[in-house]
């Protein structure tokens, strides 16, 4: 089975899963875990220079006239084609955020092969665990992928009970920081 990953979380999953040698493709955004990636070709590319661009910068460029709340990412067609990928993973929830799912779609369309594109969408903390579920069956692991999620959910109430009484801490998730941006 040959992996394309266009997330970073789908990178992981895939990691996670004990994949991550299927992976032969990749965002330029994966970079976990590093070994497994490294020498995976990358097929994507950032259309802005985040690198010196301050974050109102780019709030206004995809808010403008340039990006009208467009993908800020470039995908390479040629190089998606090339790689021969029996599946592409995704995400649909956001254009801005990676590679849109219109683009990969019909990019996918185009290539004379029969790939599948999974588009994972998790909105809560069991979606994400989930997640390695529905990807591990279409990788062929569903078991190993349920025990996986079994696994991630008995620590995560290993962590509940171990909190249990305790004063929660008041926290707030910012994903942009100019303008200040809520998380979710």
């Amino acid at each position: 089975m040959r992996i394309v990953s266009l997330l970073p979380a789908a990178t992981d999953i895939v990691a996670e899963l004990g994949l991550a040698d299927r992976l032969v493709g990749r965002t330029h955004e994966c970079d976990w875990p590093p070994r497994a990636v490294a020498s995976v070709p990358v097929v994507t590319g950032a259309d802005l220079d985040q690198e010196t661009l301050s974050s109102r910068e780019i709030s206004d460029a995809v808010g403008g006239s340039a990006h009208s709340g467009s993908s800020l990412y470039t995908l390479d067609t040629e190089a998606l084609a090339a790689l021969r990928p029996d599946v592409v993973l995704t995400q649909d929830l956001c254009d801005v955020c990676a590679v849109s799912y219109e683009r990969v779609s019909r990019t996918v369309r185009l290539l004379d092969a029969d790939t599948r594109v999974l588009s994972l969408e998790p909105r809560t903390l069991d979606d994400v665990l989930d997640c390695l579920v529905t990807v591990g069956t279409v990788l062929g692991v569903r078991e190993s992928a349920e025990l996986r999620r079994a696994e991630l959910r008995a620590r995560l109430e290993r962590v509940r009970e171990g909190t249990a009484g305790r004063q929660r801490p008041r926290v707030v998730a910012i994903e942009w920081l100019d303008p200040l941006w809520p998380a979710g």
